[in-house]
């Protein structure tokens, strides 16, 4: 990892509809590292997140990306910035008028202008299978579940191989297969030294993939640190999110088969890839289930309606 962090927040604040979301935020994150944030319903996890990737523009302070203001970017470095970062929404916001073969190409035909046709399609079918998704691409984000549109809003994420991702409760809504083939990614990405900050209430997920961990509560960034140190905090505040964090017995493994699709995927950007191995039978994706949990933002009317631009922020409500 390099000294200088990928992203940093100095002060940064959000309000939204007459209320302070975030209050005063700073922290960085690492080059290469695994970031988890926990916190209540409210605490501004979501707003937190999408701040850092630049989707909101905060109120006051400043979004640094390896120590270039967001703000202060021109249109192409603004390009190039969201080029190298991906967003795993919370509601997948895909866009319900295209396929999710569509859905999957949309990044790869806006920021890499020189793929064929045919290049756009290795990469797309080598997501879709990195993600465990062997339905039909031509469907709509409306003919899906709610787990399979989580699983497309990740693959969408990962189709241009980025050094930077960012997630908002990857596994919520996903059966127990498809949730361990997401955490599986995970590990594959920090593997790979891949940079990336989760938002989660599961306290698995944290001891599973935190090198750093951050509280919020009410807006307010409680507590950042290592995971060592997040294991010990003893605030009674922090203790609410943190009681369950439990110390490591040995390193985050990633997944090898996994790590070799992904390399497969980054060299289908432009050139012939060799083929991705067998996926092994244990590793397959759940069968597709309309009853596989509860309903999600996805089917209230969110961003599916409208595309990413429409996605809502539960945590300002």
């Amino acid at each position: 990892m390099g000294d200088e962090p990928i992203i940093e927040l100095r002060g940064v604040g959000a309000h939204r509809g007459g209320f302070q979301i975030l209050r005063e935020v700073s922290f960085s994150l690492a080059e290469g590292a695994t970031t988890v944030f926990m916190g209540g319903a409210g605490s501004g996890k979501s707003t937190l997140l999408k701040a850092a990737a630049g989707i909101v523009v905060p109120d006051e302070g400043a979004v640094f990306f390896r120590g270039k203001d967001l703000s202060r970017m021109s249109r192409a470095e603004e390009l190039e910035f969201h080029r190298r970062s991906g967003f795993v929404f919370q509601d997948a916001a895909l866009w319900a008028n295209q396929s999710l073969y569509d859905n999957l190409a949309l990044p790869l035909r806006l920021h890499e202008h020189g793929l064929s046709a045919a290049e756009v399609g290795r990469a797309v079918a080598r997501v879709a299978e990195l993600v465990g998704y062997s339905e039909e691409l031509k469907a709509r984000p409306s003919e899906l579940s709610t787990g399979e549109r989580r699983l497309i809003g990740l693959a969408r994420a990962l189709v241009l191989d980025p050094e930077l991702l960012f997630m908002d409760e990857p596994a919520a809504y996903l059966d127990e297969t498809s949730a361990e083939r997401v955490f599986e990614i995970i590990a594959s990405l920090g593997a790979r030294r891949r940079s990336v900050a989760i938002v989660s209430g599961s306290s698995e997920i944290a001891h599973r993939f935190a090198d750093s961990l951050g509280v919020l509560k009410a807006g307010r960034l409680l507590a950042f640190g290592s995971y060592a140190e997040a294991v010990r905090w003893d605030d009674p505040a922090i203790r609410v999110v943190t009681g369950r964090l439990r110390a490591r017995k040995g390193p985050v493994q990633g997944d090898a088969a996994l790590s070799a699709w992904a390399d497969a995927l980054a060299g289908s950007l432009g050139e012939e890839a060799p083929p991705a191995p067998a996926r092994p039978p244990d590793r397959a994706a759940g069968e597709r289930s309309e009853a596989e949990a509860p309903p999600g933002p996805a089917d209230s009317g969110g961003s599916d309606q409208g595309g990413p631009a429409a996605d809502i922020d539960e945590e300002g409500r």
